[in-house]
Order: C-alpha cells, then sequence, then structure tokens
C-alpha cells in the first residue's frame, strides 16, 4: 500500500510543481545534494558525447584513431578534471570526485569513459598508430603520428594519384567495374589501364604493409588494416586487376613447374642408367627356375586327420622304454 501511495503523490508533486523550478534549468534542482558537482558532469557528458559522434561517424570504416585523437584528448584531459574535483564539495560534504565516481552503485560517466578508452580506443590500436604525449595538468596533450603511419599513408596517396590520372570521373563508377553489362570499350579500356599504370605504386604499398604486418611485436592499427583491406577489395574485386595479371604469373608458374618434373625424371632414369655401368639389366623370371630340392617322393593323404599327425608327431618322439632303465 505504502508503494501505490508514494508513486501517485510523485507523479502529484511533479505535475503540480511551482513555475520557478519549471523555468529552471534541469541540473537546477534544490533538492540535489550533489547540484555543486552537476556543472562539472555536464561538461564531462559534453566531451564524452563528442567522441561517441566522432568514433559513430567514422565507424564505417572504423578510422577512430586518425581522426578522432583530438576528441580522445579532450575527453581524457576533462576526465582527468573529474578525478580530482578534491577541492569542490557537494551538500553532504564529499568531493565532487567522490560523488561522480564513487557515491552511487552506478556511475554512468565512470562505464562511458572506461568503454570509449577499452572498448574503442585501445581495442583500436591506436597507440600503434598515434602516439600521444600526456601533459594533463596543463592542458597540453600533443599527437604524433609514427613513421609507419606517416610511410603507409604516403604510399597510399601515391596509389590514389595515379588512379585518379587513369580514371574519367568518379573513381568508384559503377561502370568501373569489369563485369558491369554496360561497361562500354572506353570504360574497360580506362580500366585496364589503371591495372597496368598503376600496378608499381600498389605493389609498394602492399610491400610496405606486409613487411611491417609480418614484423614481431609490431602493429597497426585497425585504421591502416581496414584501409588496406578495402584496397585490396577495390583493386582485385572491383577492377580485377589481380585476376589479369595472375593469369599470366599462373601460367609461367605452371610452365616451369612442368619442365621441372621433366628434368627430375630425366635425371633420375639417367643416374640408374649410368649407376647400373650402362649395361641393359636381365630380370630373372622365377617361374623358369626349377626346384632345389627337387619334388616330393610322398604326399599327405587327404584323408589324414590332424590327430594321427599329433600322434605320429609324439611317438617319434619319444625313446623307446628299454633305453631309459
Amino acid at each position: 500500500m505504502l508503494r501505490h501511495f508514494l508513486i501517485p503523490s510523485f507523479l502529484i508533486l511533479s505535475s503540480f510543481s511551482t513555475p520557478e523550478l519549471d523555468s529552471a534549468p534541469f541540473t537546477d534542482d534544490p533538492w540535489d545534494l550533489d547540484g555543486p558537482c552537476q556543472k562539472y558532469v555536464e561538461k564531462f557528458a559534453y566531451y564524452q558525447a563528442e567522441m561517441v559522434a566522432c568514433a559513430t561517424n567514422w565507424s564505417i570504416p572504423p578510422k577512430v584513431c586518425t581522426n578522432c585523437y583530438q576528441n580522445y584528448i579532450n575527453f581524457k584531459t576533462y576526465e582527468f578534471e573529474t578525478k580530482n574535483l578534491n577541492n569542490v564539495f557537494s551538500l553532504d560534504n564529499r568531493t565532487c570526485s567522490q560523488v561522480i565516481y564513487d557515491n552511487y552503485l552506478l556511475s554512468y560517466s565512470s562505464d562511458i569513459s572506461t568503454a570509449l578508452t577499452s572498448k574503442i580506443w585501445e581495442k583500436s590500436r591506436c597507440d600503434s598508430c598515434v602516439t600521444i604525449t600526456w601533459s594533463l595538468h596543463d592542458n597540453k596533450s600533443a599527437p604524433t603520428f609514427t613513421d609507419r603511419t606517416i610511410q603507409f599513408q604516403q604510399r597510399l596517396y601515391e596509389w590514389r594519384n595515379c588512379v585518379v590520372n587513369y580514371t574519367s570521373g568518379d573513381v568508384l563508377d559503377p561502370k568501373m567495374v569489369p563485369n558491369d553489362p554496360f561497361l562500354t570499350p572506353e570504360d574497360l579500356k580506362n580500366s585496364s589501364k589503371i591495372c597496368n599504370e598503376c600496378k608499381s605504386e600498389f605493389d609498394e604499398l602492399y610491400k610496405f604493409y606486409w613487411k611491417i604486418y609480418t614484423t614481431p611485436d609490431v602493429d597497426f592499427c585497425v585504421d591502416v588494416e581496414t584501409t588496406m583491406n578495402d584496397t585490396i577489395h577495390l583493386w582485385d574485386d572491383v577492377w580485377q586487376c589481380a585476376e589479369r595479371q595472375d593469369r599470366n604469373r599462373d601460367l609461367f608458374g605452371i610452365m616451369v613447374t612442368f619442365a621441372t618434373l621433366m628434368l627430375l625424371t630425366a635425371l633420375f632414369y639417367a643416374a640408374s642408367y649410368i649407376q647400373g655401368g650402362g649395361q641393359q639389366r636381365n630380370l630373372v623370371r622365377y617361374s623358369r627356375l626349377s626346384d632345389p630340392r627337387g619334388q616330393r617322393s610322398r604326399l599327405l593323404s587327404s584323408g589324414i586327420s590332424d590327430a594321427d599327425l599329433v600322434h605320429r608327431f609324439v611317438s617319434s618322439t619319444v625313446p623307446p622304454i628299454h633305453q631309459m632303465r
């Protein structure tokens, strides 16, 4: 009964609130013990929301590290500030840092910060592409891109510039896809020209990426990996450059393999002939050889039993009784 009474009472108080409370800001609650800390929470929520918006906007493909690093710095800087609000107190004389992170069963600010840090920034391996020199006390943290990231971007832009030079209109125009039924000879010529003229730039990009990818304890962030995967997909599947180049490469490989097998076979038979002294070997036909022991003079009768055989064997091996005396 008490629960049924409290809920309607709360609704009545809400519906008959004073005009001062209706016109007050959402956070201006005279009954809130944590009122002095609310402005810090609102500012923290703003920087968290900016980081979330940037991460969502750069989620397909995921490129948070190279596009949201400044939002991440702002968010972490103000997170540091909220964890050091030791001179600002709530109405019950608790520091605002305790109120934000330790005062309640749930801390949404802490949960959101943990998700942004561990689930987005760290899981994307952003430290492999962006090195942040933290200076949280004076708000002077500075980002620096790693050398391997800069070199990858340079090779990527060289390949893209080459593609643009041999492309009329949009690079991802559906007519650039070789399997398009509306493909004109001119479009097919442009697609083939991209594969031929920009092959060296693509190979340089891929070799550099593969070298870093296979080096132990050296890694790329997700931004670079997804960019390279999309580039390979565009090169191999959309323009089918790898298919054109691999046909001649596969044919050459098959011919080399066949010639190697033929050479090994010839060497094997030549070595066998030389080891044999160059003489032709005569195979022995065992069916023409005579029996060295001759034919048996007596054959066992088909009617003899196993018991007779055992009896004869025992009789032949046991000496006479008079010899045992």
